[in-house]
């Protein structure tokens, strides 16, 4: 009895594919080669256009990003493989986007924080309302980056 798809033998990944599953042809590299190509010199444009605010940092990540899913889709093979390595794959996408975002969060509340921290110091050397310690009411030790009582 023969069988009309002959496994193909393993090569090296830990599972067969039936012949041929997952053979691109030379012009869908070419392809995905090209895209990869002028994604490049769009990154490059993104990092010279005075994009406003956060817009510059924001396009650069969604360009990467195109370019991850072409090169994770096609050249590592993901777009053809199973679906449990898609979501190992994107569950450690996810995490990354996580992290990210956590940054982003915390370079974008810097400013304002800072500015607090900038009134907060012009306050109490001043010995306004904030509760400046005594030593910067009188003059005293504050400036001598001690924690007081000149040890």
């Amino acid at each position: 009895m023969s069988s009309s798809h002959a496994a193909a033998p393993s090569h090296g990944h830990g599972h067969d594919h039936p012949a041929g599953e997952h053979i691109s042809s030379m012009g869908t590299y070419l392809t995905i080669f090209g895209l990869l190509l002028i994604l490049t010199v769009l990154t490059f444009a993104v990092s010279y256009a005075e994009l406003p605010g956060n817009w510059s940092i924001i396009a650069a990540i969604g360009v990467a990003t195109v370019k991850a899913v072409l090169v994770a889709g096609w050249f590592m093979h993901l777009k053809y493989d199973t679906r449990f390595n898609v979501l190992v794959f994107l569950s450690a996408f996810w995490f990354m986007l996580v992290f990210f975002g956590f940054t982003l969060t915390d370079l974008t509340s810097r400013g304002a924080l800072f500015q607090k921290l900038d009134n907060h110091t012009l306050h109490a050397e001043k010995g306004a309302k904030y509760g400046a310690p005594a030593v910067l009411k009188e003059g005293g030790h504050g400036s001598e980056g001690g924690h007081g009582g000149g040890h």
